[in-house]
């Protein structure tokens, strides 16, 4: 009887044992998500466990492993790992170094949490095919410094110089893609020709945070990543965050895999909120869809340039133009693999700029420019924008469904060498696409270009433009007026300029192809001054003048017209074609 006591006793403790240890680890029998963890691994633990536990916290020692080990160990909802120290991250160009940060990893910083990076080339962080991640409070530092030639003999790779492919090409074709094979269940074989992860551009390997392939559920909040203070234009961070399309888990690509959307994936649900940038040159960049972007504060900002401010762009202009936003896609890929449903709102964008313009004109090659926001997009909104970038405000790229409103921005197009307008359409075609409640200042002494650019090709469909305010100091540019042509169909164009030099105020309205432009000269007037009003319209044959003046006009001509009171008066000129009608209000201000 003891004896069979003392062997039920027994079985009692191993069966405990194996309780305990099973909380530690997949067992055979344990249920698995779709993703092959076990079931359950990603649920968030209220445990919250110190980076002290695995670096110096010296802030100068190499503390690389011990956080690579501490963010392992944090994935699968494990714990939140707490940033409460300063860290110390040396990374350079060695491929080995870059931290992927897995499945259901939750970091938060605080007291004197501080993570320094000094990635050149390759990411510090790479999140790829991966879920469930937030990133809370993070201050960091970026303490290294872009080449301006991509071509330094190789890379780096566990500390060894390998000659060889450049850094960027090697973090992808090695070190990405090995870690997507041995994690995400990714066969490359190549047995029928090359075969890796994703190409993305150096441009976009450079990242701090580099996010990739069919990563989702990602919310960062509250960062500051900065340069120190003294830091010149060369030791600029690269780009903050990239985004780019990938292979999805558990697939087999052959050198002849299309790029579409059932083997290939984007990051998607996203967030980005209360996040300040000082010293970048790119702030975020990609391909991505539904994504957040609010309360986003942007300093100072520059070019890759060298340590006299030279040589901007890089040798042969290698480092894309950067912007604060920069997101494209490929107009006749997949559709699934379009940027969509993003937006963005309240983004501050000082405009503190270091450096000079890439592009100088005369003989030099033209490359672009450090424009605030380049966006291509479905299904997009962007609100409360503010932009003191010298370097411009606005390149829209092929879009259908974007709205941007209430967007004020200043600009200098004598620092971009008058080669580009602040407002540009370098695409090919756009459809419903809608500005309203847009502010637009050149500051320059003398404006050549005209403040925003052309939108005329045939193809476009409903573009909008709706109290659109520009305000130049001087027009000196070739014809008479600074306005833009917009073409296709559905367009509903309501376009109000100032030029103060002249007081001279101009606006245009235009349905279709019916166009009416308005002109006074000055529209700042003393009661009893006149001023000097100029006309024209486009596929229309009739002209009613209201307001400050009246009766039937021309559909072209020059009047002088005395006004008693400028004060809450307005010169309206409506003009038809009798299918339709389109009518330019030119509001009248009184001079004190």
């Amino acid at each position: 009887m003891a004896r069979r006591e003392r062997l039920l006793k027994k079985t009692s403790i191993i069966a405990a044992l194996v309780m305990i240890l099973g909380g530690c680890g997949s067992s055979p029998g344990l249920p698995r998500d779709t993703r092959g963890e076990p079931a359950g691994t990603d649920s968030p633990s209220t445990q919250l466990r110190s980076i002290r536990e695995w670096t110096s916290c010296s802030g100068t020692a190499d503390d690389t492993a011990g956080v690579t080990k501490a963010f392992a160990a944090a994935a699968h909802g494990r714990f939140t790992l707490e940033i409460d120290c300063p860290i110390n991250l040396k990374i350079g160009m060695d491929i080995a170094r870059s931290i992927f940060i897995d499945e259901g990893t939750r970091v938060q910083f605080s007291g004197a949490g501080k993570i320094t990076v000094d990635n050149v080339f390759i990411p510090a962080f790479v999140i790829a095919d991966t879920d469930h991640i937030e990133l809370s409070d993070w201050n960091v530092e970026y303490d290294g410094g872009l080449p301006i030639t991509q071509n330094i003999g190789g890379h780096v790779n566990g500390g060894l110089h390998v000659n060889g492919p450049k850094p960027a090409n090697a973090f992808n074709d090695q070190r990405l893609s090995g870690w997507l094979a041995a994690n995400r269940g990714i066969t490359f074989d190549r047995r029928q020709g090359a075969v890796f992860s994703q190409w993305t551009g150096t441009t976009n390997a450079c990242a701090v945070f580099f996010i990739t392939g069919d990563s989702s559920d990602i919310r960062v909040h509250g960062m500051r990543l900065y340069v120190p203070e003294g830091a010149g234009g060369e030791r600029f961070i690269p780009v903050a965050f990239s985004f780019g399309v990938n292979v999805r888990r558990n697939q087999t690509l052959i050198a002849k895999t299309p790029l579409n959307g059932q083997t290939y994936g984007l990051p998607h649900d996203m967030r980005f909120s209360d996040i300040d940038l000082d010293g970048t040159y790119m702030g975020w960049v990609g391909t991505l869809q539904d994504a957040r972007f609010e309360n986003i504060r942007s300093k100072r900002y520059g070019d890759l340039q060298d340590s006299a401010g030279a040589t901007v762009g890089g040798v042969q202009k290698w480092f894309a133009p950067p912007h604060l936003f920069y997101f494209s896609y490929t107009a006749d890929a997949d559709p699934a693999l379009f940027n969509r449903d993003i937006q963005i709102e309240n983004v501050v964008d000082s405009g503190v700029r270091v450096g000079k313009a890439r592009d100088a004109g005369g003989g030099d090659s033209i490359s672009g420019y450090a424009l605030s926001l380049k966006l291509g997009c479905t299904r997009c909104r962007v609100d409360h924008y503010r932009s003191a970038r010298p370097d411009g405000f606005l390149d829209v790229l092929t879009s259908d469904g974007l709205t941007i409103s209430d967007a004020s921005a200043s600009f200098d197009s004598a620092f971009l060498n008058n080669l580009f307008p602040g407002w540009r359409f370098p695409s090919s075609t756009y459809k419903n696409v809608t500005f309203e409640n847009i502010l637009l200042v050149d500051t320059a002494a003398t404006s050549v270009q005209g403040p925003i650019g052309n939108a005329n090709q045939p193809a476009n469909e409903n573009i909008v433009m709706k109290n659109v305010r520009v305000v130049l100091n001087r027009w000196g540019g070739n014809g008479s007026l600074p306005l833009p042509t917009i073409g296709g169909q559905g367009e509903d164009i309501s376009l109000d300029y100032t030029i103060k030099e002249s007081a001279a105020r101009i606006v245009r309205s235009q349905l279709g192809g019916l166009q009416v432009t308005l002109q006074a000269v000055p529209a700042l007037l003393r009661p009893g001054a006149s001023t000097t009003v100029t006309w024209s319209v486009r596929e229309a044959n009739q002209c009613t003048a209201g307001g400050a003046w009246t009766g039937s006009v021309g559909t072209s001509g020059t009047r002088t017209i005395s006004i008693a009171s400028p004060g809450d008066q307005a010169l309206v000129l409506t003009c038809g074609n009798g299918s339709g009608t389109a009518a330019a209000t030119l509001p009248l201000t009184p001079s004190s």
